[in-house]
């Protein structure tokens, strides 16, 4: 049996060694990278049993995230080899603005972007305690907007608990209507929801995070939370609303921090920590993926953040 089951893209990520416009990097890393895979990876570290369903191209990328997942005990018994290509994208770090990064895609035709309702294995979801869903998967094509919203259905159908973090990357969406119009629905069938102000605004016309809390609980969920970046975040579940600022970090890359949190959060959840305890969780891995360049590098371990946590208390931490 699964703890949590999610479906997306995984990618090759080219991170460069340099900050700047990217035509004048010379130099690159490669990383594999996704923000639902992200999430799978981040609740394997932390003890979960995670399952991910996707394409992958019958190519070499595709092999090299075959092998990373594998490595990370995600399951992928789910994960179909596709003859359309791996997809890629780059980052580009500093610029225009200083600690902020860019991410431009490389992904149009890509093996996961043939993601299919006939790729949704309802048993296999059913066989999970929670689905996470994010924006990104339904703006990838038709296909991958029908097979979300099947999987939404399985497991709504099956008692799964769903989570959904809205992720609106306006460069896969023809417009904000198209996005708010998509997305919704999903909003509206979640139990953990997770935005922040610029995705609300284009959701429900709200940027303030208590208004964003306020109505998004109304439209369904049980807990909503606001990621606010280097602020922390804001999270209720109608009975309580806590606000946890986040932790001062050097910043390298920023891409990725949002997927850290989510597992540190919801993995704090699945546990029945408190409200606080999870956003405390979710700030640390949000804080930790931000000082390497890769999303899935510097995801912890529950001993990565106990060990955090107790260097901000001051207290003594032993290394060896």
């Amino acid at each position: 049996m699964l703890d949590v089951v999610t479906l997306g893209e995984m990618m090759i990520q080219f991170n460069p060694v340099t900050v700047g416009p990217l035509r004048h990097v010379t130099y690159f890393e490669k990383h594999a990278a996704g923000s639902e895979a992200n999430f799978a990876i981040g609740m394997a570290r932390l003890g979960f049993k995670a399952g991910f369903i996707t394409r992958v191209g019958n190519d070499e990328f595709g092999k090299y995230i075959l092998s990373v997942l594998r490595g990370e005990g995600v399951d992928t018994s789910r994960i179909k080899i596709d003859d359309a290509p791996t997809g890629i994208y780059f980052i580009q770090r500093g610029y225009p603005i200083p600690g902020k990064s860019m991410v431009f895609y490389y992904r149009r035709g890509s093996a996961a972007s043939r993601l299919s309702p006939e790729d949704i294995d309802e048993g296999y979801i059913k066989s999970a305690r929670l689905l996470h869903l994010t924006g990104i998967t339904p703006a990838l094509s038709e296909s991958c907007m029908e097979a979300t919203f099947k999987a939404l259905r399985v497991a709504q159908e099956g008692g799964v608990k769903v989570s959904f973090d809205t992720n609106i990357r306006l460069k896969l969406w023809p417009s904000k209507e198209k996005a708010r119009e998509t997305l919704l629905p999903i909003v509206e069938g979640a139990n953990i929801l997770l935005t922040e102000p610029e995705d609300a605004e284009i959701l429900i016309g709200e940027k303030d995070p208590q208004k964003i809390i306020d109505k998004m609980l109304s439209m369904g969920p049980e807990t909503v939370v606001v990621k606010l970046g280097e602020e922390g975040a804001i999270a209720s579940n109608g009975r309580e609303t806590i606000t946890k600022p986040g932790f001062k970090v050097p910043v390298v890359d920023v891409i990725g921090a949002g997927d850290a949190f989510a597992a540190a959060f919801i993995a704090g959840i699945l546990k029945n920590r408190s409200l606080e305890e999870a956003l405390t969780y979710g700030n640390v891995a949000g804080a930790l993926v931000v000082t390497v360049r890769g999303d899935i590098e510097n995801l912890p371990s529950w001993d990565d953040i106990e060990r955090f946590l107790a260097f901000q208390r001051r207290e003594h931490v032993t290394f060896r």
